[in-house]
């Protein structure tokens, strides 16, 4: 008797979730599970986006690369840089960082040239931007922006403005002073203060504000 019962009482639950289903199936989903099936079709969506733009960007950024890889000559380093497609990537930014650095060698070198000193001064000015401008720009890349800042720093003295110069060591030594070249952004703020305190800088800015002598 005690089977029978058991059987039957499982009998009746079964055809009572049997019954349920239905019903369930007559009235349609509830609200609750529409709202739970929208989710997930637009987590699916987002999450297929997210790749289909992934897998883009990886494809735009190899082109790039492929292109930086084969730069030959100043001429392409230079169109590259104000390529505007450039602009906001690493690659743009590494270019203007070399441009940058081939303006301050060249200008440097022929500073003290009658003839060659107005250009040069034209060539780091342009340095002295471009560095300043990726100092910004390099601030999650460590080591590129410690030589964004000492060629800031570099540039801005060449041109005798050297308080411009001392805030771009200073910051130099401040965020990266356990590195090389926050190291030796220290001895350079030591440097100024000496020279400073002797009348050097004075006497240097003086030179430096001096009109190109024509030949």
């Amino acid at each position: 008797m005690k089977a029978e019962h058991r059987k039957e009482l499982m009998t009746n639950s079964l055809a009572h979730r049997v019954s349920d289903a239905i019903h369930g199936i007559k009235e349609g989903p509830s609200r609750g599970t529409i709202l739970v099936l929208v989710a997930l079709g637009l987590i699916l969506i987002l999450v297929l986006v997210w790749r289909y733009l992934s897998s883009s960007n990886e494809a735009a950024d190899s082109a790039r690369w492929r292109e930086w890889d084969s730069l030959a000559s100043p001429e392409q380093l230079t169109n590259f840089a104000d390529n505007k497609d450039m602009q906001g990537h690493l690659q743009g930014r590494l270019a203007r960082l070399a441009e940058a650095r081939r303006g301050l060698h060249d200008g440097l070198r022929d500073l003290g040239g009658i003839g060659t000193r107005p250009e040069a001064l034209k060539k780091i000015t342009t340095a002295a931007e471009h560095y300043t401008k990726l100092v910004q720009e390099f601030a999650d890349k460590p080591v590129l922006h410690q030589q964004a800042l000492m060629g800031a720093a570099k540039a801005h003295e060449s041109l005798g403005e050297i308080e411009q110069a001392r805030k771009f060591y200073d910051q130099l030594a401040r965020d990266h002073g356990n590195s090389v070249l926050g190291k030796e952004a220290d001895e350079q703020i030591k440097r100024l203060d000496a020279a400073k305190k002797d009348g050097d800088l004075e006497a240097l800015q003086e030179e430096y504000n001096k009109k190109p002598a024509t030949p």
